[in-house]
Formats: C-alpha cells, structure tokens, sequence
C-alpha cells in the first residue's frame, strides 16, 4: 500500500520540515507581494493613473525593502545565536537558537524595521522619480451653509398615550 508517489511526498515533507527557516516563508512572500501587487494595480483602470503609479511603486518598493532587510536582520541573527551559544557553552542547541531567533528577527522587521524604511523613503524616492510633478494643491472652497429656520410650533412626539395600547408585544392574543 505504500506507493513511490506517498514515499517520496513523505520524504519531501520531512526534508522540508526539517531544513524550513522563517525566512524562507518571510521571503517568499516578500517576493510575490512585490510582484503580485504592483501588477494587479496597474491592471486596475478604474483608478486615477498617478494614484496606480504611487501605489505600485510603493508596493513594489516595500517588497524590495522586504526581502533586503530579512535577508540581512537573518544573516546578523546567525552571528548573534553563534556568539550567545559560545559565551554560553551551548553549542550543541546553536541550531535552536539560530531557529528561534530567527522567527524573532522576521516578526520583528515586518512590524518595526520595514515599516520605518518606507515610511522614510517612499516619499523622497517618488518626489525623485516624478520631478515634473507639481505639488501644488488647489485650494478648496469652503461649502456652502444652508441653515433653515427650525419651526418647533406643531411639534409633537411619535409616542401618543393612544398609541401605547397599540404597541410593543401583544402576550395572550390580546
């Protein structure tokens, strides 16, 4: 009952189970939202062209900025978990520091240090690349007031004496 086909999807799995880092995932992922997102919002016409063109850039910016920085907060963990495991003469779990660690340093540069990077740079970057673009924004007018005069002679409220029998739930059929 054990097929070539269940053996080596099982062998597969275990291998990749095995040598699997957060990066990997995190990278993965970097890549396609840099490619995937930019494309799709060119694609979309139903938006202003420079608003396709800011956020295709942004996106793709980000994914750039993404794979650069886990790749470089990963490789600077690997020396870190090396150094600790030395001082601590725990160099047999180096490889579960350096796992661990390394789903800390993925988590914490997608929340922290990506973010930051682009916040700094989107702007500066898009300003370079569209020199011709004026920023000058036009003036708003402000909108127009039409206060009518309320005429509270007449008011009365929705709620009757009249009407209360005739609300709310009816119990027994009544």
């Amino acid at each position: 009952m054990n097929t070539p086909f269940k053996q080596y999807f099982k062998n597969f799995c275990i291998n990749l189970g095995q040598k699997n880092k957060a990066l990997y995932g995190a990278l993965t992922i970097a890549v396609s939202k840099g490619i995937l997102r930019p494309t799709f919002t060119m694609m979309d016409k139903k938006q202003e062209k420079n608003s396709r063109k800011y956020t295709a850039f942004r996106e793709g910016f980000t994914g750039a900025v993404a794979f650069i920085t886990y790749l470089i907060t990963d490789s600077a963990v690997g020396k870190v978990a090396k150094h600790i495991a030395q001082k601590t003469n725990h160099m047999k779990e180096l490889p579960k520091m350096q796992s661990t660690l390394s789903l800390i340093s993925v988590s914490l540069t997608a929340l922290f240090v990506i973010p930051t990077i682009c916040n700094i740079a989107t702007k500066p970057l898009m300003n370079m690349l569209d020199k011709n673009k004026e920023t000058k924004r036009t003036p708003q007018k402000p909108l127009p007031h039409n206060l009518k005069q309320l005429n509270f002679q007449g008011y009365t409220t929705p709620y009757h004496f009249r009407n209360f029998y005739n609300s709310g739930m009816k119990i027994g059929g009544m």
